[in-house]
C-alpha cells in the first residue's frame, strides 16, 4: 500500500505530519494520494484523499475494502443524481455506532469525477488532479466517538466475497443452514488458530437469518421452478463422475414407471466389507438413519455386524416409499454390488432385519428369496415404548415401566416354551388387565410373532447370538451425530453425504479400531450439573430424571433401549439425562475404549478402511487417516506416515489425528517424562493469573474428576488437544 502526499496541494510543512493512523485504515491494495490532513484530537483527523479510479464499480469495490480494513460500519446518509455535469457518482456515508440513542460524527464523502476519455463530455476543469487520473475524491472525517469492538464486528455488513461464496453453495444444492455450516468449516480451515476472532466478524461469517434472506431473495423462485428432468440430469452427471473417479460401478440411478427416482450406492469401502467381513453373509440390517421426509426423500442403509460395530454394505435413496421404488432399488443394488457380495454368497445373507414396513419387506423378499425376514426387536421395543408413553392410549404412568419390562422379556424369549409362558404371564398380569388398550395392542403384536421371534426360527439357531449383537450395535450406530438432521438435504446432497462424509466416517472408525482407539462421543453433564439431578431408579433399566433447569419437569429414561422422553432422546439419541444415569449407576451407553483386538482383526479392519494391505509398525500401530479437501472424492493415497482419504471439498470433515514423525512413537525415559509432566502443570498454574484461562482450566479439572476408570483416563490423555 502507498499513502503519499500530493505534490500539488501539500506544502513542505504539511508533509512533516505522520500518516501512520491513516495507513492503518486504508486498504492495502490501493495507492492513496493525500491532499490535506488535519489532526483534530487523539486518534482523530480530517483528510482529503484522491485515487486513480474511474468507474462506479471500482469506487464501490474500494468502499467494500475500506469497510473491511477500517472495521467500522458505514451507512448511506445521502445520495445524489448521477446525471450531473461534473460528477459521475456521489454518495455521503456516516458511521453507525453500536450505542443506543447515539450518533457518531464520523463521515465519509465519495465523489467520482467524469472521465473525458470514455466518451463523456470533455471537462473544462483546470484541476491538475484530473490530468493525473485521480478521479475519485474522498473526504474522510475520522472523528469517531466510540471504539471498534467485537460488538461492532458482529454488526458489520456481509462482504460481497462472502455473498458470492454463499451463492455458489446455494447453486450446488445447499440449504441456508448447511451453506452456513460449510462456510464456517472452510473459514476454520483457512484461519486455523484465529478462527474464534474471524467467526466474530459478520462480513466473513454471516448470521443464519441473513443466509435465509439471501436464499429466498435469489434462489427460491429458481428452485421452485426447477423441473424434475433437470434434477435427474444433474444427479446422473454426479453419479457418472463418481464412477469414473472410482474406476468402478459404485453408483446407479433409474426411474420407475411412476417417474420416481431411485439411486443405489455401494462405495469402495462397502465393497470391501462385502468381500472381507464374514458376518455380511449371516445378518443384514436395513435401517433408515434420518428423517428426509421434508422433500419426500428416503435414505436406507444396509448394515452388517462386526466386532467394532455395524459396517455398511450399501445404501439406496428413493423419492417415494412405494412398492415399485423399493423393488427398483433392490434390483439396482445388485448391479453395484461386487462379485464377492455377502462374503461369497450371491443369494444374500441368512437373515434380513427391518422395521415393520410391509412394502419394504416385500421388496426385500423378492430380492433375497432365500433369506429369513425378521422384525427388529429394537424397533418393536421402541415402538412399544412410544405407544405406552402416548397419552391417547390412556396407560397410567406408574404402570408403563412394568408393562415395558414384561414386553421386553417376551421379545427376548430364548425358546418357544419360554415365549408362550411370557405371553401368558403378561396377559394375566393384574396391571395388564387394568389396561384394555394395552391388551389389544399386545395381541396384535403377538399375532406377528413368526416375524420377530427368532426362537421360532430353528434354522437360525447358529446365528442367534450374531443377530442379537447386530441389534445392539445398530442401537449405538443410530446415535451417531453424523446421521442426524438429514431432512434438509436434497437428492444431490444425500448422495454426497453417503459417498463422502459417511464413507470418511467409517474409514476413521475402522482406522481407530485398528489402532485400539475406537471411542464414540456422547453428551455429558458437568459434575456441578450432575449434582443437581434427582434420579429415581424405578427398576434395573428404568429411571426418572429431574431436569436441572426446571425442577417441575422430569424425564423417563430406559437404558435398555437408550431412550429418554426429552426432545433429544425421544428418537433414540444421546442426551445428558442418559449420561447422568450412566455415570451415576454405571450403565454403559457407548462402545467405550476398545482393547484387546487380535492383530489379525486389526489388520483386517485397516484393509477394509483403506484398501491397503500392510502390516503394523514396530509399536503395533497403523498410519491414521487424514481427510483433506481435493478435487476427487473417495480416493486413497499413501504418503509418508499417513494414509490420506480424499473427500469432496464441500463435504470434507475435520481431520483426524495422525502421527507426525516416527520419533513421536518412541517412549521417553520415565524420569524425563515425569519432569515434562510437572512442567505442563506448572505452566497451567501460571495461566490461572489470566482470567481468560480460568473457565477453561476449571472445565479441564471437572472433566478429569468425572473420569471413573483408568481406561477412560488413558483415552482422554491420548486424544487431548486433538480435533475429532
Amino acid at each position: 500500500m502507498r499513502v503519499t502526499w500530493c505534490t500539488t496541494c501539500c506544502k513542505a510543512t504539511d508533509q512533516e505530519q505522520s500518516l501512520m493512523l491513516l495507513e492503518k485504515l486504508m486498504p492495502n491494495q490501493y495507492s492513496h494520494t493525500v491532499c490535506s490532513y488535519e489532526t483534530v484530537g487523539e486518534n482523530k483527523f480530517k483528510a482529503a484523499i484522491k485515487l486513480k479510479l474511474s468507474s462506479e464499480e471500482e469506487a464501490k469495490r474500494w468502499l467494500d475494502e475500506f469497510k473491511r480494513s477500517s472495521g467500522f460500519i458505514w451507512r448511506t446518509s445521502k445520495t445524489y443524481p448521477n446525471g450531473g455535469r461534473y460528477n459521475k457518482f456521489r454518495v455521503d456515508y456516516k458511521c453507525k455506532t453500536i450505542k443506543k440513542n447515539a450518533t457518531c460524527p464520523a463521515t465519509l464523502f465519495l465523489v467520482l469525477k467524469r472521465h473525458p476519455e470514455f466518451g463523456e463530455r470533455k471537462s473544462r476543469s483546470g484541476d491538475p488532479h484530473m490530468k493525473e487520473g485521480l478521479f475519485l475524491h474522498i473526504n474522510l472525517r475520522n472523528e469517531h466517538n466510540h471504539h471498534l469492538s467485537c460488538a461492532g464486528l458482529v454488526r458489520r455488513d456481509v462482504s460481497g466475497e462472502t455473498i458470492e461464496k454463499l451463492k455458489k453453495l446455494f447453486e450446488s444444492g445447499h440449504t441456508p443452514s448447511s451453506a452456513l455450516k460449510e462456510l464456517k468449516h472452510n473459514l476454520q480451515v483457512q484461519e486455523k488458530d484465529n478462527y474464534v476472532n474471524a467467526a466474530a466478524d459478520r462480513s466473513v461469517c454471516p448470521d443464519l437469518p441473513f443466509c435465509y434472506r439471501l436464499y429466498y431473495k435469489l434462489f427460491k423462485k429458481a428452485y421452485n421452478a426447477a423441473a424434475g428432468e433437470e434434477v435427474s440430469r444433474e444427479l446422473e452427471r454426479t453419479l457418472v463422475d463418481y464412477n469414473k473417479e472410482q474406476g468402478d460401478v459404485c453408483a446407479g440411478m433409474c426411474k420407475t414407471s411412476d417417474n420416481q427416482l431411485v439411486i443405489a450406492l455401494c462405495t469402495p469401502l462397502m465393497k470391501r466389507v462385502h468381500a472381507r467381513v464374514r458376518e455380511s453373509a449371516e445378518v443384514m440390517f436395513v435401517d433408515s438413519p434420518g428423517n428426509c421426509s421434508r422433500l419426500n426423500h428416503h435414505l436406507f442403509l444396509l448394515l452388517t455386524h462386526s466386532s467394532v460395530g455395524t459396517l455398511p454394505l450399501g445404501a439406496f435413496i428413493t423419492t417415494s416409499a412405494t412398492q415399485a421404488t423399493f423393488s427398483a432399488a433392490m434390483q439396482l443394488l445388485h448391479t453395484v454390488f461386487p462379485p464377492e457380495r455377502f462374503f461369497g454368497h450371491p443369494d444374500g445373507p441368512l437373515v434380513v432385519m427391518t422395521d415393520d414396513s410391509t412394502l419394504l419387506r416385500q421388496a426385500l423378499h423378492e430380492a433375497f428369496p432365500k433369506a429369513t425376514l425378521l422384525f427388529s426387536v429394537l424397533h418393536l421395543l421402541r415402538a412399544m415404548w412410544r405407544w405406552l408413553w402416548s397419552s391417547p392410549n390412556e396407560i397410567p404412568k406408574h404402570h408403563r415401566s412394568r408393562l415395558l419390562n414384561s414386553f421386553r422379556i417376551l421379545l427376548r424369549a430364548s425358546t418357544p416354551v419360554a415365549l408362550m409362558e411370557a405371553y401368558s404371564r403378561l396377559m394375566e398380569d393384574p396391571v395388564s388387565t387394568q389396561c384394555p388398550n394395552f391388551v389389544l395392542h399386545l395381541q396384535e403384536v403377538f399375532e406377528k410373532r413368526g416375524e420377530w421371534a427368532i426362537c421360532l426360527q430353528e434354522q437360525l439357531s447358529a446365528v442367534r447370538n450374531t443377530v442379537n449383537s447386530c441389534e445392539e450395535s445398530v442401537t449405538r450406530r443410530i446415535k451417531d451425530k453424523l446421521f442426524y438432521r438429514l431432512k434438509s438435504h436434497n437428492l444431490t446432497q444425500l448422495v454426497k453425504f453417503v459417498v463422502t462424509k459417511m464413507e470418511a466416517h467409517y474409514i476413521h472408525r475402522l482406522t481407530d479400531a485398528a489402532n485400539n482407539r475406537l471411542r464414540t462421543a456422547q453428551k455429558t453433564m458437568k459434575r456441578k450439573e450432575l449434582d443437581k439431578q434427582t434420579i429415581l431408579q424405578e427398576d434395573e433399566d428404568s429411571y426418572t430424571v429431574t431436569s436441572a433447569s426446571n425442577t417441575a419437569v422430569s424425564y423417563h429414561v430406559d437404558m435398555s433401549i437408550s431412550c429418554c422422553t426429552c426432545p433429544a432422546g425421544v428418537m433414540g439419541g444421546h442426551c445428558k439425562h442418559q449420561s447422568a444415569v450412566s455415570r451415576t449407576f454405571g450403565h454403559a451407553i457407548e462402545d467405550g475404549l476398545l482393547l484387546g483386538l487380535p492383530p489379525e482383526a486389526r489388520k483386517l479392519y485397516y484393509q477394509i478402511a483403506t484398501g491397503v494391505d500392510m502390516e503394523a509398525d514396530g509399536s503395533g500401530r497403523f498410519p491414521a487417516v487424514v481427510v483433506k479437501p481435493a478435487a476427487q472424492a473417495g480416493r486413497t493415497e499413501l504418503c509418508t506416515g499417513e494414509v490420506i482419504f480424499v473427500a469432496d471439498a464441500a463435504d470434507s470433515i475435520v481431520e483426524t489425528w495422525c502421527e507426525q514423525t516416527e520419533s513421536s512413537l518412541i517412549e521417553p525415559e520415565s524420569g524425563e517424562l515425569k519432569q515434562r509432566l510437572e512442567n505442563v502443570f506448572l505452566d497451567l498454574s501460571k495461566k490461572l493469573d489470566n482470567p481468560e484461562f480460568v473457565y477453561s482450566v476449571t472445565s479441564f479439572v471437572e472433566s478429569y474428576e468425572s473420569l471413573q476408570t483408568d481406561d477412560q483416563l488413558a483415552s482422554a490423555l491420548s486424544s487431548f488437544g486433538q480435533r475429532l
